[in-house]
């Protein structure tokens, strides 16, 4: 993006600023909002002309669709959110998140939602590559234990919030239950296929972390799911999380329950089980079995 000039039209001025186009039109008129105008008529704006609209009229903004816009940081953050530019969007993400600020994080990710990112695009094009990037450059030794997990924690509390604004549907398909194994250390991709299964209409049943040291048979018991999502990532006792497994896949064909995986982990562990139904390798294509 260096050198490139960053233009915004009226619509792509309004979704920032939180208003309707002929409010912007209207702005302009009356010298509130510098714009640049085309030989056709066309208005368009730097993000100069936003920014000093911001600074000098601050009463005359609104909550912004995507979300507020304080500063130039975050008409920044716009611009890109709306150009999905997922190469910079991870970077910045990654960036705060390194540092903690789960305000940021959360903005962002409201952000895109609320801009009509699809819920799989943004897992799939957008967090999972920063996971995955924080997790290389802690093998390389690049970044320390503690700023792996302060990464994957900020977004999994910003993940967490991003459920208050995604609308789950009154009439309900069914239930799903989600597990990982015992050895994981973080239950973010879960998370993540909590809240489609959520928004697909499924009331989900979420065991978090550690979840074979339950006595899983007694959540089959009493709530009788139709369906079991299993996430597995890290595998360093192949022999216990093979056991584990096995021991899921036994219990789910007892009680008629489909079992569905995914996750780095697969690739350890033996799956050919007649109650597994799908190994899904994205969030899009959970997304769209669904």
């Amino acid at each position: 993006m260096a050198g490139e000039v960053k233009y915004f039209n009226s619509l792509d001025a309004a979704n920032i600023l939180g208003v309707n186009v002929s409010t912007i039109k209207r702005w302009t008129e009356e010298g509130k909002l510098e714009c640049i105008k085309t030989a056709g008529g066309h208005r368009k704006f730097l993000m100069q002309h936003l920014a000093d609209f911001l600074k000098n009229y601050k009463k005359d903004k609104s909550k912004v669709n995507l979300f507020p816009v304080e500063d130039d940081s975050d008409l920044e953050i716009s611009y890109h959110i709306l150009k999905r530019n997922c190469n910079h969007l991870i970077n910045y993400i990654h960036e705060q998140a390194l540092m903690g600020h789960r305000e940021q994080v959360q903005k962002a990710l409201n952000g895109m939602y609320l801009g009509q990112y699809p819920l799989y695009l943004i897992y799939d094009k957008i967090v999972t590559p920063i996971l995955w990037k924080i997790g290389d450059m802690w093998e390389s030794g690049e970044k320390t234990i503690i700023e792996e997990h302060f990464v994957t924690q900020t977004i999994r509390d910003a993940i967490v919030r991003l459920q208050g604004i995604i609308p789950v549907p009154g009439e309900k398909r069914g239930k799903a239950f989600c597990l990982i194994m015992s050895q994981e250390l973080h239950d973010i991709a879960l998370k993540m296929v909590d809240q489609i299964l959520e928004l697909k209409g499924f009331v989900v049943l979420n065991s978090g972390q550690m979840s074979p040291s339950l006595n899983i048979e007694k959540i089959y018991e009493k709530y009788h799911p139709d369906r079991v999502y299993i996430s597995s990532t890290i595998v360093n006792d192949v022999n216990l999380v093979q056991a584990e497994f096995d021991k899921i896949c036994y219990i789910s064909e007892k009680y008629n329950s489909d079992v569905y995986i995914g996750g780095r982990g697969f690739e350890s562990i033996q799956f050919q089980h007649s109650v597994v139904k799908h190994r899904f390798f994205s969030f899009e294509e959970l997304y769209e079995s669904l």
